[in-house]
C-alpha cells in the first residue's frame, strides 16, 4: 500500500516537471538565439548592410559624376544647349528619380538599370550637342566664305564701276566737238568780187571767222549749231543783230548773245566752217583788238584775237 502511494505522488509531480523542462528548452533556445545574433549572426547582418551602403554610395557617385559632366557640357557649349532644353529636362528628372531610389535603399539592380538608362540619355545629349556644334561651325565657315565672296564681288564690282566711269568719262571727253585753226580776219571785196584780207580798220567790210570742226566718230551724225561771238575793242560788248533771246544761246546755264550762227550737218568727218559778219552800210570797223570766241550748244570750241589798225 505504501509503495502504491509513492507511485501516485510521483505521478502527480510529472506535469510540473514537463513545464519545467519546456521552460528550460525555451530558455535554451533564447540563449542560443542570443548567442547567434549577438556574436555570430550580427557580423553577417553588418556585412550585408555595409555592402548595400557601399553599392548605394557608388551609384550616388556615378550619378553625381554624370550630373557634373552634364553641367560642364552645358556651360562649355553655351547657347547651343538652349536647343536641347527638352532633353536636359528629361536628364534632370531621371536623376531626381534615381536619387529618391538610392535614398529609399531600393533594389540596387533596379537603381543600376535606371542609371544605365540615364547614361544612355546623357550620351545622346552629348552626341546631339556635338552635331549641333559641327553644323554651327560649318554654317559659320560658310557664312564667312559667303561674306568673303560678297566682299570680293563688291570689290570687283566697285573696280568695274570705277573702270566704267573712267571709260565713260574718257568717251564723254572724247565724244565732244573740237575745233582747230581758229582765226578771224578783216576782209573787203574788189570790184570783181575777189576777197582781200586787210588789217586796216577803214577798209574792213566783213569780219570773217574760220575754223575746222574736227573729225569725231564717237559723235552721232546730225545738225550742230556753231556760234561766233565778237567783242568790240575797249568795251567788250558783243556785236549782234539784236538784243533779244533770238540772238542768244545757253552755255553752262548762262544765256549768251552771239554775233553769227551757223548750222553744220556733221557726219563724223572734219568740216570747214566760215562765219561772216558783214558791217552795215556806212558802219566802220574801229581800230583795236577784237576778241573772238567760238561755241557749240555744248562746249566752247576755242577763241582767237583780231587786231585792226
Amino acid at each position: 500500500m505504501e509503495i502504491r502511494g509513492t507511485n501516485q505522488q510521483k505521478s502527480e509531480k510529472n506535469p510540473l516537471q514537463k513545464w519545467v523542462i519546456l521552460l528550460g528548452v525555451l530558455a535554451g533556445i533564447f540563449f542560443a538565439t542570443t548567442i547567434y545574433f549577438g556574436f555570430i549572426g550580427k557580423p553577417v547582418l553588418n556585412t550585408e548592410f555595409q555592402e548595400v551602403e557601399q553599392q548605394n554610395a557608388c551609384l550616388q557617385a556615378e550619378l553625381d559624376n554624370l550630373l557634373a559632366d552634364h553641367e560642364k557640357i552645358k556651360q562649355e557649349y553655351g547657347d547651343l544647349t538652349s536647343q536641347l532644353s527638352e532633353k536636359d529636362s528629361i536628364i534632370l528628372a531621371n536623376a531626381a528619380e534615381i536619387e529618391k531610389l538610392i535614398a529609399a535603399q531600393e533594389d540596387t539592380r533596379k537603381i543600376r538599370k535606371q542609371l544605365l538608362r540615364l547614361q544612355n540619355i546623357a550620351k545622346e545629349y552629348v552626341d546631339q550637342i556635338d552635331q549641333l556644334y559641327t553644323e554651327n561651325k560649318l554654317l559659320k565657315e560658310e557664312n564667312i566664305k559667303v561674306k568673303e565672296n560678297l566682299a570680293q564681288s563688291q570689290q570687283q564690282y566697285a573696280e568695274v564701276q570705277e573702270s566704267n566711269k573712267a571709260l565713260t568719262d574718257k568717251i564723254n571727253t572724247a565724244a565732244v566737238h573740237k575745233a582747230y585753226n581758229i582765226s578771224c580776219r578783216g576782209v573787203y571785196h574788189k570790184n570783181n568780187g575777189e576777197e582781200v584780207i586787210t588789217e586796216k580798220a577803214s577798209r574792213v567790210e566783213s569780219l570773217k571767222t574760220t575754223f575746222i570742226l574736227s573729225e569725231n566718230s564717237l559723235i552721232p551724225a546730225g545738225p550742230v549749231n556753231v556760234y561766233c561771238r565778237i567783242a568790240i575793242p575797249g568795251t567788250g560788248r558783243i556785236i549782234t543783230s539784236g538784243a533779244g533771246d533770238a540772238y542768244s544761246f545757253i552755255h553752262n546755264g548762262e544765256r549768251l548773245q552771239y554775233t553769227v550762227k551757223q548750222t553744220v550737218n556733221f557726219d563724223g568727218s572734219a568740216h570747214s566752217c566760215s562765219l561772216v559778219w558783214d558791217l552795215k552800210d556806212k558802219d566802220k570797223a574801229i581800230k583795236g583788238s577784237y576778241s573772238i570766241q567760238v561755241f557749240t550748244d555744248d562746249i566752247m570750241l576755242g577763241e582767237t584775237i583780231l587786231n585792226l589798225r
